[in-house]
């Protein structure tokens, strides 16, 4: 699950800056801008993965060590409703629970493998924003920006991104995909630092037809100490 995240933070750092009259946004170039100054930051963020109902969550700090990233567990991962008591019938729920958790890891690879190919070293999703069709999503010179791209990876795919032409960063991205042939939703709320850097606060992965569901919540963001 460590690797989606990374992902999304790359694949969602979107700024469409102030640009020239008549001149269209590098959406390329300001992901990439974006990425890397986050990355002189740490941060907390908490996980939550339920698969079939079942339900585990974690809580991490985040950081990257020569733009690399390193994750610190805080504290122990919760399992909810998964008192396992004790004899056989202990024995029994303990291996369902390590059934469920090798579920959760394959569904989460297959999941993982989709992310990576919306991120921002993809050839398909660069050209994609390079021609995605942008309009206003209200009237008046500060009205949001929409963003909106489609047959990105797949023939039925979209990609939108909602951005605020005054605070100059995303609002929230939408992408609709597949996997194994089954509707997945991507939803990425932002937030921005005081110093300039936008995030996604909240991240929602949905495919309803393999009961699979991951909310990620981002907080507590550090400029690391080594960083001029």
């Amino acid at each position: 699950m460590t690797r989606i995240i990374v992902l999304l933070v790359a694949t969602g750092a979107i700024a469409a800056a102030q640009s020239p009259a008549g001149a269209r946004p590098d959406f390329g170039q300001k992901l990439r801008q974006n990425n890397r100054e986050l990355q002189q930051y740490s941060f907390k963020r908490r996980i939550e993965t339920t698969v079939k109902r079942r339900r585990n969550q974690r809580v991490e700090l985040v950081r990257f060590v020569n733009g690399k990233m390193e994750t610190v567990p805080l504290g122990p991962p919760h399992a909810a409703g998964q008192e396992q008591g004790r004899g056989l019938r202990g024995m029994i729920f303990g291996k369902e629970i390590e059934k469920k958790k090798e579920e959760m890891k394959e569904e989460a690879e297959h999941l993982r493998n989709l992310v990576r190919q919306y991120g921002p070293g993809s050839d398909a999703m660069r050209s994609a924003l390079a021609k995605a069709a942008i309009s206003r999503s209200g009237s008046g010179p500060d009205a949001d920006l929409r963003v909106d791209a489609k047959g990105v990876i797949q023939p039925t795919d979209s990609y939108t991104l909602l951005w605020s032409v005054t605070k100059r960063r995303p609002v929230r991205i939408e992408i609709h995909a597949e996997l194994d042939k089954k509707p997945v939703q991507i939803t990425m709320d932002y937030g921005s630092l005081a110093e300039g850097p936008f995030y996604p606060v909240h991240t929602v992965l949905s495919a309803p037809a393999k009961d699979l569901r991951v909310v990620v919540d981002t907080f507590d963001y550090t400029r690391s100490a080594n960083v001029p």
